[in-house]
């Protein structure tokens, strides 16, 4: 009796995909780039206005470094991901009028370096499922201390107030975006948006009020700025709290300590008029 010819699918070999690392000597090599664009912002040949517009070009030129790196997940790379890099080259461009130490530009603009470097490692990861636990601490502390020099920049800077408030704003909705797109629990991006617009207009009208009654709050610009970070960080946790339903007690003491300070600042800097 004859044996029944053996099938050709005996032989095929299922394959399956092995993802492929990013080589991170690319990012620490953008991020070299990014840092030696940034110390042009110094460059006595630049004026003030041409130091923003190179402060645009870093972003233009980070953005593509970003999505090469970024690329190959599932999702694509969105705009929250481009966010910190465009808040530091709005700080690092302020820095660089405000603070004339050379060595200490030269520490900020390394610290914004190696910034760019962790962020889009996190981000990687966090595209890919593989983020792990103290990650999200790590990205919030980054987004704070960017944020937070934004808003020094901002206050200290001599502005025009109309544009003072558009720029306050700007950043605190593209801030809050980026919080609600990658920190914690993602939120859609139509929900992500409102909540953004939320919490802007909630720190820029704080910014307003404080301008607007300067005759009677004698304010510095670290304390504005600090002000204008707390009112930030406690609106935009209340919304993500809310959101993910995760309002504990601990979550409770630790706003109402930053509210505290908050209203400890103001109240403090009261003067009355003649004094």
């Amino acid at each position: 009796m004859k044996t029944p010819p053996i099938s050709d699918d005996r032989y095929l070999r299922t394959t399956t995909a092995i993802p492929t690392e990013r080589d991170r000597a690319f990012l620490v090599f953008a991020g070299v780039v990014l840092v030696a664009i940034a110390l042009g912002f110094k460059s006595e040949l630049l004026g003030q206005g041409q130091v923003w517009a190179l402060a645009l070009g870093l972003v233009v030129v980070a953005s593509p470094a970003l999505l090469g790196y970024l690329r190959g997940a599932e999702e694509f790379p969105r705009i929250e991901h481009y966010i910190p890099v465009a808040l530091g080259a709005v700080t690092l461009a302020g820095l660089s009028v405000l603070v004339p130490e050379l060595w200490k530009y030269l520490a900020f603009t390394a610290t914004f370096g190696a910034g760019f470097v962790l962020q889009a490692r996190l981000d990687y990861l966090r595209l890919r499922d593989a983020e792990k636990r103290g990650h999200i601490l790590v990205q919030e502390t980054i987004l704070v201390l960017v944020v937070a020099g934004a808003y020094l920049v901002l206050v200290t800077i001599p502005f025009n107030i109309v544009l003072r408030l558009v720029w306050i704003f700007t950043i605190t909705f593209l801030a809050s975006y980026r919080s609600f797109r990658v920190n914690g629990l993602k939120i859609a991006p139509r929900r992500s948006f409102i909540f953004a617009l939320f919490v802007a207009q909630v720190v820029t009208f704080l910014a307003w009020a404080i301008t607007a009654l300067s005759s009677w709050l004698l304010i510095a610009e670290g304390p504005f700025a600090v002000m204008l970070l707390f009112a930030w960080y406690i609106n935009r946790g209340l919304v993500r709290h809310t959101v993910e339903d995760t309002f504990t007690r601990n979550v409770i003491l630790e706003y109402a300590a930053f509210a505290a300070v908050l209203i400890y600042l103001f109240v403090s800097s009261y003067r009355p008029p003649g004094q």
